[in-house]
């Protein structure tokens, strides 16, 4: 790999890991259609597997940094992990045996709907009160910041399920989806949302990444990893002072901008 080709790769890693950081994506929606424009000839397994790789790398730095903030809810990560992790790696070995554009349209059109939702809501806002069952979690931050929320308990396991999976087929970390899931649908404050759901992607993204090297599913892309990776690891504290700067409302707007990112890769992957 040639000197400028390498920093133009540690260039994109960084914008790509800022963005993502205060978002609180993985970022693999960008790597992976980077990486189908640098590989047209690669398998789609091995595009994923190597922005699953990426999205790692920015995880666990973000995991890194949150941790020392007291930020992270880790009984509620390791709930959602329970039913998370075995749908995303059903999701992963699912991509071979669904016909590709079929899911890539449905696909396309789900996530489509929730960017509008967001875009259209951009804060959660103040929930009506839930009669259901609900677990209680009442947080302090380092900061001395108490964050207390009731999570809905049976009405938040088919929407993880469903999102995991969806996810890991559609070779992205899940923060897209996992982020509205977490504050509208759990509940969980934005300020608690977003790292806990870089924990869960962290999780989630290393069991598959495991999956697709036990399948054989590694290829050329894995090239361009370390130099990507080490592009968001660098991006991670201006991505995290980004998130703290601007708070939830204009943080799911521009979230809302990368699931239409997501929505149009994944509908132009239907037709090819």
């Amino acid at each position: 790999m040639e000197v400028l080709e390498a920093v133009a790769l540690l260039a994109l890693g960084f914008g790509i890991g800022t963005y993502s950081a205060a978002v609180g994506a993985g970022g693999g929606f960008l790597v992976a259609p980077l990486l189908l424009i640098r590989y047209p000839d690669a398998e789609p397994a091995a595009v994923t597997t190597a922005s699953l790789t990426v999205v790692l790398a920015t995880s666990v730095s973000q995991v890194l940094l949150a941790s020392r903030e007291r930020r992270i809810d880790f009984p509620v990560v390791g709930a959602m992990a329970v039913v998370a992790i075995p749908a995303a790696l059903f999701g992963a070995v699912g991509t071979t045996w669904l016909p590709r554009a079929v899911f890539a349209l449905g696909f396309a059109v789900l996530i489509t709907a929730i960017a509008a939702y967001v875009l259209l809501k951009p804060t959660a806002g103040i929930s009506a009160p839930y009669n259901g069952r609900v677990w209680e979690r009442d947080r302090t931050d380092a900061e001395g910041d108490r964050y207390f929320y009731r999570i809905p308990i049976i009405r938040s396991i088919a929407p993880n399920i469903l999102g995991a999976g969806l996810s890991a087929m559609a070779g992205i970390g899940g923060g897209p989806i996992g982020i509205p899931l977490m504050t509208r649908v759990m509940r969980v404050p934005h300020a608690l949302a977003v790292p806990s759901m870089h924990t869960l992607i962290m999780l989630q993204s290393a069991c598959v990444i495991a999956l697709h090297l036990m399948l054989g599913n590694a290829g050329d892309p894995m090239s361009d990893v370390p130099w990507l990776a080490a592009g968001v690891i660098a991006a991670a504290a201006p991505g995290r002072w980004l998130r703290r700067r601007l708070g939830e409302g204009p943080l799911m707007q521009g979230l809302a901008l990368g699931l239409f990112v997501v929505a149009a890769r994944t509908a132009w992957g239907a037709f090819q």
